[in-house]
């Protein structure tokens, strides 16, 4: 058997401010949604308990996008 070659890939990613707000607008609505639709089904303790995750999850993102912006204005005066 031929062993198999190994290449090193890097990967540079950059993110404008308004591109990382745009997407974490996406991502907190998609966690949103699906938070409401376990809160509304949680007739079993997995679904209360995944809401409960989402809820936490939703606030976390939403509260770094708010610190992060917060902090890119501050660096902008």
């Amino acid at each position: 058997m031929a062993d198999k070659e190994e290449k090193e890939v890097k990967v540079n990613l950059s993110f404008t401010t308004e591109k990382l707000f745009l997407y974490g607008a996406i991502a907190d609505a998609v966690i949103g949604f699906l938070w409401a639709i376990l809160a509304a089904a949680a007739d079993s303790e997995g679904a209360y308990r995944a809401a409960g995750f989402f809820q936490g999850f939703f606030f976390a993102v939403l509260g770094g996008l708010v610190l992060f912006g917060l902090s890119k204005i501050l660096k902008g005066k």
